[in-house]
């Protein structure tokens, strides 16, 4: 039965090359774009949380400015509440250093993300924005004094913690002349602050996780296309001449820009009459030979230092035979290794290939 369907399908290139798009798309819908979405919503949805906080930031800078002009009396207990600003800032600066190190993290992965795709262009464009967008913070954040911008800049995650906080400085600035009940008031919002602070750090080591198994996911993914390489590859080999034509139909708009007719490429022999190889030996090609040029094709799946040593034979035969005619060679392939991909290039062939792997 699974003879027959085999059978089916070589007898059938339409078939053949409908079952080429949806194995890609398969890759491309489920694997890598599901995992980048998810990645990219997230990173949006932090920015979106940083932009709220920064509006919440402006409305505390202006509360805290008439709390100060108010409480220039009460210096001796504003400086016990800077004592305990000062020891959140030096939480802050442990922040900031968990933080420098995502970013050195988010560097390290840069090569393997732009390797999956141009998408995770958008991905890394995302997270520089996002960079930009903390350092304007930070920027801000200095601007308001010493002890006040050591806590603003912890202020990361607002949420109900600054909510309270607002209320706080309300009932401070309402009941100035109670001014013990209102700072013992601030220092507990001001523990509050740690536990958000915390809470932040917490954030962030879950994306440094978020951003590992998306790296899981491209070796998974990279292992994946190299098991369908391979499976592939060996279809291809059982396929024979069948698939060589479909795969020039895939890429014939790649050829006719090359000024190649794929219609006219022919398989045949060519002898190895001089003795370059084997004398006598006889090697199967596909090519064709107009006026001037004799165009040769070597087509694979994957391209590998095989195919570098077959088309270094065929080059060699070519050239020997037509003499009085120029020898353009092509590598037509799915996939083909990128050091090959150099050393051929280095020869003049000309590659036209949908991936270039490590």
């Amino acid at each position: 039965m699974s003879g027959k369907i085999a059978d089916e399908i070589l007898n059938n290139p339409q078939l053949l090359s409908a079952l080429a798009d949806k194995i890609y798309d398969k890759l491309k819908d489920e694997i890598v774009i599901k995992k980048l979405e998810e990645t990219i919503a997230s990173v949006k949805a932090l920015q979106e949380e940083i932009k709220k906080q920064g509006e919440a930031i402006v409305s505390l800078q202006q509360e805290i400015k008439s709390l100060r002009e108010a409480s220039n009396k009460h210096s001796e207990a504003i400086a016990s509440l800077q004592e305990a600003v000062k020891k959140q800032g030096e939480a802050i600066a442990s922040l900031q250093e968990t933080v420098k190190s995502l970013q050195e993290t988010v560097n390290k992965h840069t090569e393997a993300i732009t390797a999956l795709q141009e998408a995770v262009k958008s991905l890394q464009e995302t997270v520089n924005k996002h960079t930009e967008a903390i350092a304007s913070l930070q920027e801000a954040v200095k601007k308001q004094g010493e002890a006040i911008a050591s806590l603003q800049e912890a202020v990361k995650k607002q949420g109900e913690a600054i909510a309270s906080l607002q209320e706080t400085v309300k009932s401070l600035q309402e009941t100035v002349n109670k001014h013990t009940e209102a700072i013992t008031a601030l220092q507990e919002a001001v523990k509050k602050q740690g536990e958000a602070i915390a809470s932040l750090q917490e954030t962030v080591n879950k994306h440094t996780e978020a951003i590992e198994g998306l790296q899981k996911a491209v070796r998974k993914l990279q292992r994946a296309v190299m098991k369908l390489s391979i499976e592939v590859g060996s279809f291809t080999n059982r396929a024979g001449k069948g698939m060589e034509k479909t795969m020039l139909k895939l890429y014939r708009k790649a050829l006719e820009l090359h000024g190649v007719d794929p219609k006219k490429v022919v398989h045949g022999m060519i002898k190895d009459e001089e003795g370059l190889i084997e004398k006598g030996k006889v090697f199967e090609v596909d090519f064709y030979e107009t006026n001037d040029y004799v165009y040769v094709f070597e087509i694979k799946n994957l391209a590998d230092k095989g195919a570098y040593d077959q088309i270094i034979i065929r080059k060699k035969l070519f050239s020997a035979k037509y003499k009085d005619k120029k020898i353009k060679i092509f590598l037509v392939a799915n996939f083909v290794d990128k050091k090959i991909k150099k050393k051929l290039e280095e020869e003049g062939v000309e590659i036209i290939a949908s991936h270039v792997i490590k």
